[in-house]
């Protein structure tokens, strides 16, 4: 596990898209646990602006299935947020390649667009050209 840390600006770093990350973590992906937490270095991070339907659904054990396709023992890089939810840490990881998982998972009609924390809107062309998510997206995804 790597924790990287730019310019030293107030604990801040700088991260794709020019948004402000708390932390940026590079490290393996040690554990899927669905289709928007992964576990990277053994810490559990819940993908920030992503929502997919639960395991047990349908839809969620392809976002499962999917998700494990995608980066099981991969090095990803992850901007965290510096938000908690439950045991996770919130963040957005990247493939090697650069890709976003999130994108990834939205433009492969697996997972949505959660709209309530993709304030900057990061994933919205993604799922507009892709069309409505066909799963659940859960009431704490609506905007305010």
């Amino acid at each position: 596990m790597m924790v990287v840390t730019f310019f030293g600006v107030a604990g801040f770093t700088l991260f794709p898209g020019n948004r402000l990350s708390a932390e940026v973590l590079i490290g393996r992906v040690t554990h899927v646990r669905d289709g928007d937490t992964i576990e990277v270095s053994g810490r559990p991070i819940r993908l920030n602006g992503l929502t997919c339907d639960e395991k047990g659904k349908p839809l969620g054990d392809q976002a499962t299935r999917t998700m494990q396709r995608l980066v099981i023992s991969k090095i990803l890089t992850c901007g965290l947020n510096g938000e908690r939810t439950y045991d996770r840490e919130v963040g957005r990881c990247y493939l090697p390649d650069g890709r976003d998982i999130g994108a990834v998972m939205i433009e492969l009609k697996i997972c949505g667009r959660c709209a309530r924390y993709d304030p900057f809107l990061t994933y919205a062309k993604a799922q507009r050209e892709v069309g409505p998510f066909k799963g659940t997206v859960p009431d704490y995804c609506r905007s305010r």
